[in-house]
């Protein structure tokens, strides 16, 4: 009688890749959700920036000519012979909207950088 011969039995999961951390660079890249959620978190975050410059300039600028028609003893004050509604909507509102525009790029450019140092540092911690 011949000897009984041995059968390998192997898992069917030993082809099957086994999970390989991603970086937020190439779930971003390869535009997955994930990659899709930090891209989204980012535009999310300069969105509230401008919404909240536009808001503080409808508050206070859009809100004088307003101010100056019901505080109608302010429209007939005169500096340098200039009345006061043209001295401040047509001068002082412009540095106004400098300081605004100033604090948007700032906050915008920080949310950039946040997000790259995210990027990067998923990127570095793949290499080591």
């Amino acid at each position: 009688m011949s000897e009984p011969r041995r059968e390998r039995i192997t898992s069917p999961l030993t082809s099957a890749r086994t999970h390989v951390p991603r970086t937020v660079r190439q779930e971003i890249h390869e535009s997955t959700g994930v990659g899709e959620v930090y891209v989204r978190s980012l535009v999310r975050s300069q969105l509230r920036a401008a919404l909240t410059v536009v808001a503080s300039v409808a508050l206070t600028i859009g809100m004088l000519p307003i101010v100056f028609v019901v505080f109608g003893d302010l429209s007939r004050v005169t500096v340098g012979g200039i009345g006061l509604p043209w001295i401040v909507l047509g001068i002082a509102v412009y540095p106004a909207v400098f300081v605004l525009g100033w604090l948007y790029v700032r906050f915008a450019e920080r949310a950039e950088v946040d997000f790259a140092a995210l990027v990067e540092a998923s990127a570095t911690e793949e290499e080591s």
